[in-house]
This record gives structure tokens, C-alpha cells and sequence, in this order.
């Protein structure tokens, strides 16, 4: 047998990177479910908009006064306690402001842990600051989950209380209890009861903070600048306000705080001083009083001595410095020493990094322990905690002291030894002249040391009563016009994805999980056997589409596959084709019925040969009682000449039914009679149409396959399972059937996908039908 080479007008490669268009027509072609899934999904998308919450962003920016003042360049005994002069580290504050303890206390100043709302059929909408009515906890367990509590007014005074469990009614000056919560209802006067129901959200206040300290951000907006923006998300943008105004106003409150107790605790110290060196300076003054008047001593040196006393007054000028650095360090171990743990003043003129470190650190630990103390008992165990990290802190200041002591001690021996050698050159004045300037000195050391104290009380008292913030608030809470969350584009634009998404998902899984051929190019694509022809979806129900004036799209489809079949069977002098298919129901016999009528019409004469000896088809469609046929030959002594019966549908058409059903029509096809049976028609006809039963069920086909000159392969659209076209390459690979080409049948095509075989567009009228062309504009079911 001879293969046959691909039709050129039909069998035609679609492979021009067309795949993903192919795909798109498909889905184009289905676009009222694109219509369907956007409407639904922007609806959806509407409603989400309109019934949730909006988030808006709150912000707001502080300044940190980060001071770094230098040194005064005039030495000066203690010249600085550096009491309000705190060096300010913008990453610090950062931190505090961020703090649980302050969230805390604007939690409580606020009571935000109490949240009102109106309810709606669908949506309730917080009240803040215009609840008519205000909740006032008298008691609240803590660890507990959100207590809901749903308020119906009847009037101005009586209520129904809802919770899960109960519903109780009540008057507004009653308190009620719960197991875990305590409380009474206030109506806040000028605002109305607008709302029938009210539910009314009351949490811990721990919880609630955990919640703002979720949704709290702060930022140093730049390396270069000292200021802090604090970002709050809240569904209430008046709130949101509010709670960084409050936030800022507490970290401004508590920092002036730990200032003023430095600031008093830096006074106690001076006045206890004061009182000790205005003692110690009354004494020293009587005795100089005592002494001048007991040796009517005058004011007045020798002119001979005052060179050496000059030098004399400069080593004790030192001396005197050397001294009062001597007493201040004798005061803060006084200090420290005492029982109570108070904050340390820090001495600019100690510059001891080692001391500088610990006082920070146990001032620090100080003012902790002071601020845990207002909540927490002193033997709680984080205070007992503090306390033995303050001792260990103070332990290392009274030793760093105790070096810088030393040292001081050892400076000063050797400024009185060199005081002494210049006394020594005194020897000549006279000993009550020594004995003045002695006690004069204690004079200066007492006035010079009560001068400082007094100064510095004053300094202090002045630096407490100005303003003592180191922040400033640059720019107040301020909430975006727009809310953060929903983004209405970005909702819109979701839903816009999912509408598309969601159709083209479930066709390209229809697509996935459909078995069955969909179109000429899935043929194509996996089998080289040529295409013979297209027909489409016969609409008028009729097995007769082929008619001598008929002008039908369908009719002239068959015109086409006669026209092809010239090309298939160029040159032979006898024609048999042979039809078959994989299974039943393919339209093998309602093809090879109007096949054989256009072969008919074309003046040809033709017969059709009915082969499916299992459930012949044809004669029944004819009309033609189904006796004296091909079986009844093969077993009988029928004669041939009176097997052909003209049928009423053309004069040149004729057909031989199947005959009596035989029980082993395999067996029969392989008599020899067969071969008489096909010669004879050989003779007689132009055209001898054989309609087998379908290759794919049964053997039938291969053994008639013999006789005939082309094979035409039915293959139906949506209906023939891919995989049976593995048995048409097996039949066209291992050339079991000859020169096999291949029907397309049942072709549902529209407007944007599919062929029109040179007819032009569907307006035209070339079609005598009245639905001409419609077919190919009808949907793919």
C-alpha cells in the first residue's frame, strides 16, 4: 500500500507562534464569563470597601534638644554639678518613647481600653468622645479576654444589658456586676440617644497596650537631625491624634519628673552643706575676731615680706582649691554613705571615667527603683533586684573616691611642702603675723566653699523652675487624609486579577482535563494523517443535507470533501473509499450517506455498501427494508445483480444493505465471495461507497480494507477521545488500511475562531439556507 501525501488545501500547520492566541481566542470566545466574574468581583470588592474598617497613619515629629556644650575655659572649684545638663541621646529616646510603662499611663489617662460603638444592620461604627452614655470601671480582673456588652435604651434612664449569657435590664444609676468586671452607666449631658443599641468593648489595660505598642512606630527621619517621628495606625483618626498627644505630653511629664527629684535631692544635699561650712566659717571668723583683739593684730604686712607672701598666697590659693576638691569628695562619701539610697550629683571637676560611668549608672538604677516603686511593693523581688545592683554600684563609687582621694591627698602634701619652704623664709616676721595667715587661711577655704554652696543652690533653684523638657514637639499629631488600609485602587485591582483569574483557571483546567478532541489542530498536532475535509454541526436534523439545488453551508462542505477526495484518488479507474472510525457515533454512515449523494449529483454512479454487519444504519435511513443483502450472498446463492436497490434520494445513487445479521461477521468478511462481491461493483459503479463498523471496536475494517482505494477516517469534534487517535496512527503507521485521510465531523465554530473555506464573511450571501453561515457564529458549547 501507498501513503498518501497531506493535503495542501486542508491539512495545513498552525505552528507560527499562534499558541498563546489560540489560547486567547478560546478564552475570548467565552467573555460573557469574564463579564459575569468582573461584575461579581468588583461587587464583592465594593461591598469589602464599603463595610470595612478603614486604618489611617497618625504622625507626628519631636525634637530632641541633643545639647553638647564644651568646657568653660576659666577653671572654676566644682564649677559645674552638670545637674540638668544631660547629654541626650536621640537613640535613647527613641526607645523610651516606645516604652510599655509610658503606653501605659496613656492608656489610662485615655481610657483606652474602653471602645464604644453604634451598631448598624451591617457595620458598627466606633464612637470616640460622642458616646452618649460613659462606662466607669469600678473594678477589673486582670488576664481576662474582652468583655462585649451589647446596651439597648429604652429611654433616658432604663437599658437592657446583653452579653452572651444573659440580658438583664437596669437603670442608669445601678452598678453592675459580672464575675470578672464592675461598673456603672454615666450619660454625658449635650449629646443625644441617636442610637437605639450600643455595644460597649471593655479590655484589660494591659492588653490594650499591647495593642498600641503593636501598632506604635518611631523613626529618626535623619543621621543629621535630632528628631523622632512617632507613627500611630488607628481606625479612629481623632483618636489616633490624641493618643500621640498624650503619648508625647506623658514622656514630657515624666523626663521633668526625674529632673526636678535630681534637682531636689541636689538642694537637700547643698543646704545640709551649708549649714556645716556656715557653722565651721562662724568659728573661724570669732577666732580671728579673738585673735586680733587678744594681739592687736593690724591687717597690714611688712613691706619687706610681701614678695615671698605673694608666692606664699599662690601655693595656698592651691592648697585651698586642693582642699575644697578634698571636702566635696568627703561629701559625696558622706553622701553615699548614708542610709538611704538617694540619686548621686555628679562633679564636673571629677573627670575619672570610671567614677563618670558608675555615677550614670547609679543614678539610673536610683531613679528606676524610685519609678517601680509607685507600682510595686519594696519586697518585690524586681526591687530587691535593684537595691543589690545599687549597693554593688555604690561599693564601686565609694572605692573610685577613695583612689581619686588619694591622689588628691598626695597633691596637697606636696603643695604644703612647698608652702612650708616659703614660710620658712619667714623665720624673720614676727609669730603672731604666722599665726594670722594660718587662721586666715581656714577663713578663705570656709568663705570660698559657703560662696560655692550658695551660688550653686541658687543655680538649682533657678534651672527647677524654668523649663526642664529636653524635647519639643515640632509637628502635633496630624492623621493622613486618605485611610492606610483599604487602598481602594490596590482592592479594585485585586479584584479586577481574581475576575480574570478565576474563568480562565477553570477553562484552562476544562481545557487540562478534557479528553476528547477539540479542534483540527489537536488532530494535527498528534498524527501526521492527512485531512481530508471539515463538516459542521448539522442543525436541521435531517440525514439528507445534500440536495442537487441546495446551497447550504453543510452542502457545500460536502462539495469541498468531493473536491478533495479527487486529489486522494487522482487517476484510478474504479474508486472504492472505505469509511470507518474509532467508535460508534462518530456520524460514519450520516457522512457516507451524503457523500455519496454529492458524488451522485455530480453525475457520477455511485453505491453505497452497507459493511457494519453488526448494527447497519443506512438501509434504515433510506427507508429500504434490510433483506436479500450482502450476507444473504456470501451464504447463499443470492445473485450479485440483484443485490444493488436504487434509492429515491438520486437516480445514480444506489446501495446494498447489510443483509441478515450474522453471528460471525469476522469470519464471513473472509470468504471468497468477498472478492467477487467487490469486483463486480468495480464494474458497474464509479464509486463504491463502503460503510464499515468503527475500526476501533472491531476487525472489520482491516479486512475489507483490502479492497478499497481510500480509507476516509471519521473523527468527531468533542465526542472522539484523544487517545483513540493512536489508532488511527497505528492503522496509518503499520499501513493496516490504505491511503487513509481524515473527516473532521460536527465542526461548532464562531466568529473568532475557525475556517471558511473561501465563502467569504458570514454576511455575504452565499448560502441559500436561511441560517446561512450561522453555525460557524454559534458559541462553542
Amino acid at each position: 500500500m501507498e501513503k498518501t501525501s497531506q493535503l495542501p488545501v486542508t491539512n495545513f500547520s498552525t505552528a507560527d507562534g499562534s499558541e498563546f492566541m489560540e489560547f486567547f481566542l478560546k478564552l475570548i470566545r467565552y467573555w460573557y464569563w469574564f463579564l459575569i466574574s468582573l461584575v461579581i468581583c468588583i461587587f464583592c470588592a465594593f461591598l469589602y470597601l464599603r463595610y470595612s474598617t478603614p486604618t489611617y497613619k497618625i504622625s507626628s515629629k519631636i525634637l530632641i534638644k541633643d545639647d553638647k556644650g564644651g568646657s568653660s575655659s576659666t577653671p572654676d572649684i566644682l564649677s559645674d554639678l552638670d545637674l540638668f545638663n544631660v547629654k541626650n541621646n536621640v537613640d535613647n529616646e527613641k526607645e523610651i518613647l516606645q516604652t510599655r510603662y509610658l503606653l501605659r499611663k496613656v492608656v489610662d489617662e485615655l481610657h483606652l481600653n474602653i471602645n464604644y460603638y453604634a451598631d448598624g444592620n451591617i457595620k458598627s461604627t466606633e464612637l470616640y468622645k460622642n458616646c452618649p452614655f460613659k462606662v466607669n470601671i469600678l473594678y477589673l480582673q486582670d488576664s481576662v479576654p474582652t468583655q462585649k456588652f451589647h446596651f439597648q435604651f429604652s429611654d433616658a434612664n432604663n437599658f437592657i444589658l446583653k452579653t452572651d449569657s444573659s440580658s438583664i435590664a437596669y437603670r442608669i444609676s445601678d452598678t453592675i456586676k459580672t464575675p470578672v468586671i464592675v461598673f456603672t452607666v454615666q450619660l454625658i449631658p449635650g449629646i443625644n440617644l441617636s442610637n437605639n443599641t450600643y455595644t460597649v468593648n471593655i479590655n484589660t489595660p494591659d492588653a490594650t497596650t499591647d495593642i498600641y505598642l503593636y501598632n506604635l512606630t518611631t523613626d529618626i527621619t535623619s543621621k543629621q537631625a535630632s528628631v523622632i517621628q512617632m507613627t500611630l495606625e488607628e481606625t479612629v483618626p481623632k483618636k489616633g491624634e490624641d493618643i500621640l498627644n498624650k503619648l508625647y505630653e506623658v514622656y514630657t511629664r515624666i523626663n521633668q519628673d526625674d529632673k526636678n527629684k535630681i534637682a531636689d535631692s541636689t538642694i537637700n544635699f547643698i543646704d545640709g552643706r551649708l549649714a556645716l561650712v556656715a557653722d565651721e566659717l562662724s568659728g573661724v571668723e570669732k577666732n580671728i575676731e579673738e585673735f586680733k583683739k587678744v594681739n592687736d593684730l593690724s591687717t597690714n604686712f611688712e613691706e619687706q615680706a610681701r614678695l615671698t607672701l605673694g608666692n606664699a598666697s599662690d601655693v595656698q590659693k592651691q592648697l585651698v582649691q586642693q582642699q575644697v576638691e578634698i571636702n566635696v569628695l568627703e561629701s559625696i562619701e558622706d553622701h553615699l554613705n548614708g542610709s538611704s539610697l538617694r540619686i548621686v550629683p555628679s562633679a564636673s571637676t571629677i573627670q575619672d571615667p570610671t567614677y563618670i560611668s558608675s555615677v550614670e549608672k547609679y543614678n539610673s538604677l536610683v531613679l528606676e527603683r524610685d519609678r517601680q516603686l509607685e507600682t510595686t511593693k519594696e519586697n518585690n523581688p524586681l526591687i530587691q533586684n535593684l537595691n543589690s545592683q545599687i549597693i554593688n554600684v555604690k561599693n564601686d563609687l565609694l572605692i573610685s573616691l577613695n583612689n581619686i582621694k588619694k591622689g588628691m591627698v598626695i597633691s596637697k602634701r606636696e603643695l604644703e611642702k612647698k608652702n612650708n619652704e616659703l614660710l620658712g623664709q619667714l623665720k624673720s616676721a614676727p609669730s603672731k603675723e604666722r599665726a594670722f595667715l594660718d587662721i586666715s587661711r581656714q577663713q578663705d577655704v570656709k568663705q570660698q566653699l559657703y560662696l560655692y554652696l550658695l551660688q550653686k543652690r541658687e543655680e538649682t533653684a533657678i534651672s527647677k523652675s524654668g523649663t526642664l523638657t529636653n524635647s519639643r514637639l515640632i509637628e502635633p499629631a496630624k492623621s493622613d487624609q486618605l485611610p492606610f488600609n483599604p487602598k481602594r485602587s490596590l482592592i479594585y485591582l485585586f479584584a479586577f486579577c481574581i475576575a480574570i483569574f478565576i474563568p480562565s483557571s477553570f477553562l484552562y483546567l476544562k481545557e487540562l482535563l478534557n479528553n476528547k478532541i477539540s479542534d483540527k489542530k489537536e488532530i494535527i498536532k498528534n498524527s501526521s494523517v492527512p485531512i481530508a475535509g471539515e463538516l459542521g454541526h448539522n442543525d436541521s436534523g435531517e440525514t439528507f443535507v445534500v440536495k442537487q439545488d441546495s446551497r447550504t453551508a453543510l452542502s457545500e462542505q460536502f462539495r469541498v470533501i468531493r473536491s478533495n477526495l479527487q486529489f486522494i484518488l487522482k487517476g484510478r479507474e474504479h474508486q472504492v473509499i472505505l469509511f470507518t472510525s474509532s467508535m460508534s457515533g462518530e456520524g460514519k454512515s450520516f457522512l457516507s450517506i451524503n457523500i455519496a449523494l454529492s458524488l451522485a449529483i455530480s453525475g457520477k454512479k455511485v453505491v453505497i455498501v452497507e459493511m457494519d454487519l453488526r448494527k447497519p444504519r443506512i438501509s434504515k435511513e433510506f427507508g429500504i427494508p434490510n433483506e436479500a443483502g450482502f450476507t444473504d450472498f456470501i451464504v447463499s446463492n443470492l445473485k450479485i445483480e440483484n443485490l444493488a436497490k436504487q434509492t429515491l434520494a438520486h437516480a445514480n445513487l444506489f446501495i446494498i444493505n447489510s443483509g441478515t445479521l450474522p453471528p460471525n461477521p469476522a469470519e464471513l468478511l473472509l470468504h471468497e465471495k468477498v472478492a467477487v462481491f467487490f469486483a463486480f461493483l468495480k464494474e458497474k459503479y464509479d464509486y463504491i461507497i463502503v460503510d464499515t463498523p468503527p475500526v476501533g471496536l472491531v476487525t472489520d475494517a482491516t479486512i475489507i480494507g483490502k479492497y478499497a482505494d481510500a480509507t476516509l477516517y471519521i473523527i468527531r469534534q468533542k465526542f472522539t477521545y484523544k487517545s483513540q487517535i493512536q489508532i488511527l496512527n497505528d492503522l496509518y503507521g503499520n499501513e493496516k488500511i490504505p491511503n487513509i485521510s481524515i473527516l473532521v465531523n460536527d465542526v461548532k465554530l464562531n466568529g473568532f475562531y475557525g475556517y471558511s473555506y473561501g465563502y467569504g464573511r458570514s454576511g455575504d450571501n452565499y448560502y441559500s439556507d436561511a441560517k446561512s453561515g450561522k453555525w460557524l457564529n454559534k458559541k462553542l458549547k
